[in-house]
């Protein structure tokens, strides 16, 4: 009796092998598939991001990166704009792990002197109407305005008074601030945290590029 359960346990066993192993490998099969798709999509997400933040280019900033480390040790990579072989802007990507529900991702598109041009936030999970308000760009519509065709400039993006309000600035050593905490700029009530962290978001990614403004310009090239 006690060897027929152990051969019973024996057959189970392998059993569960097998089928965690066939598990693995389908796991690992579907995974190469979508492998590609998912990095095309990341890819064509990334280049129309770019499109957005960056003055009219004509090569591929994509393609044309560099990595350097925030003021807080954290990654940041600078693409290159490039229109007729002169470097003509940068955006660069990065991250805040201090939003009021977790990271948040932006890319800050810089003119040539290293001033903000445009602020897009490409990934966060705020609270929906308080966070978000803060993070999102969209066109809104009203009763007044449903018909009326749009005045926005092809290219260009919808209006957010957090985000356009850093437009035109120059990131110096001391980190920017909301007014609540003694700074300049504006938040939204009842989003303090998520204000907080895409104006320490803007300015970490403008002062990676002032602290490593030749490697960038070395690296991403240009006819100076």
């Amino acid at each position: 009796m006690k060897l027929k359960e152990t051969e019973n346990t024996v057959v189970l066993g392998v059993f569960l092998a097998v089928i965690g192993l066939v598990a693995a490998l389908a796991l690992a099969y579907i995974s190469q598939l979508t492998a590609a798709p998912i990095a095309a999509a990341e890819q064509n997400a990334t280049n129309q991001a770019l499109q957005k933040v960056l003055p009219p280019f004509d090569n591929q900033p994509s393609a044309n990166t560099i990595t350097v480390k925030d003021p807080d040790g954290r990654d940041v990579t600078f693409y290159g704009a490039l229109r007729d072989g002169k470097l003509v802007g940068f955006a660069g990507k990065g991250s805040n792990p201090q939003g009021y529900a977790g990271a948040i991702e932006g890319l800050v598109g810089l003119e040539a002197d290293g001033s903000v041009r445009t602020v897009l936030i490409t990934r966060q999970s705020e609270t929906p109407g308080l966070g978000t308000v803060v993070c999102d760009r969209k066109e809104v519509k009203t009763i007044f305005t449903l018909f009326k065709p749009s005045d926005k400039k092809d290219g260009a993006v919808p209006a957010n008074r957090i985000l356009d309000q850093f437009a035109g600035r120059k990131a110096m050593e001391s980190p920017w601030r909301v007014s609540k905490d003694g700074g300049e700029f504006e938040f939204q009530t009842g989003a303090t945290v998520t204000s907080r962290a895409v104006t320490a978001l803007v300015w970490s990614i403008a002062r990676a590029f002032e602290q490593n403004r030749a490697a960038v310009e070395a690296a991403l090239g240009g006819n100076k």
